[in-house]
């Protein structure tokens, strides 16, 4: 697979992941919305520039 349908597949998961946790958050009574997305954040960048980084590295 090309980096770039790569880049384009996980830049979908990655939002619909987001949408939904802040779908989930405004449903819920709770004020932890940052928190939320924080720990979003801690493991998703990470996670993400992982596998683009794994997605251009060439084949052996």
């Amino acid at each position: 697979m090309k980096r770039p349908a790569v880049i384009g597949m996980l830049t979908a998961i990655i939002v619909f992941f987001l949408g939904m946790l802040l779908h989930d958050q405004l449903r819920s009574d709770s004020s932890a919305l940052a928190t939320s997305l924080l720990t979003f954040a801690a493991i998703a960048v990470p996670g993400g520039l992982l596998a683009w980084w794994l997605a251009g590295r060439p084949r052996r």
